[in-house]
């Protein structure tokens, strides 16, 4: 960990500072870490259906901002932060769940920088919420951690295996087809899926 002062202005400034504030609680590679849905989700996916609208932009274009966060965001956020709670109380220690940080004039690959950058430096096991399948930046978080040996648990801090992610996706497949919604998304992770079972398998 290094010490450094904050200065300058923009998304850089941002993550020192979130950086400071977890540096204080957290030591480097002791974290625990909650993997759930924020800006997507179940919800999302449902809201899309009920608007037809087809992307998180088309979708706040249609509603706007304020109802896609009543609708969407603030749920689940509510969600993540009862599940946070739920695993601090079975004794589960230092748990960064990130869904409360929301910087307006950030965008999504703001958060994602934020969340791997903190994953890397921060966090031994990451806990995947029930619903995290549903969460394309909780997909990434699957993916990354996976290549850099981050320890995947579920809820319930059993292994979260490449099995029960290939199950989570179809699951999640099977209902966007449901809401008549595209499933090119959910395709191209099982097939991101299926790529790195080929390869753990051959090693």
């Amino acid at each position: 960990m290094g010490f450094t002062a904050v200065a300058g202005v923009g998304v850089e400034r941002d993550v020192r500072l979130i950086f400071q504030v977890f540096d204080c609680v957290v030591p480097d590679g002791e974290g625990s870490y909650l993997a759930a849905p924020i800006s997507t989700g179940r919800r999302f996916y449902e809201a899309l259906a009920k608007y037809g609208a087809t992307s998180l932009e088309d979708l706040i274009r249609v509603i706007g901002e304020e109802e896609y966060l009543r609708q969407v965001r603030w749920p689940n956020v509510e969600d993540g932060e009862q599940m946070a709670a739920r695993l601090r109380r079975q004794g589960v220690r230092n748990l960064i769940n990130t869904g409360p940080i929301f910087i307006r004039e950030w965008s999504g690959h703001c958060y994602m920088d934020l969340c791997y950058a903190l994953l890397e430096r921060k966090i031994r096991t990451v806990y995947f919420h029930p619903e995290w399948a549903f969460s394309s930046g909780a997909v990434k978080e699957f993916f990354f951690c996976f290549e850099h040996r981050i320890r995947l648990a579920d809820t319930e801090g059993q292994a979260l295996t490449l099995t029960h992610t290939r199950l989570a996706l179809e699951s999640v497949l099977r209902k966007i087809s449901e809401l008549k919604l595209p499933t090119e998304r959910v395709e191209k992770q099982l097939q991101q899926l299926s790529e790195l079972s080929l390869a753990v398998a051959g090693d």
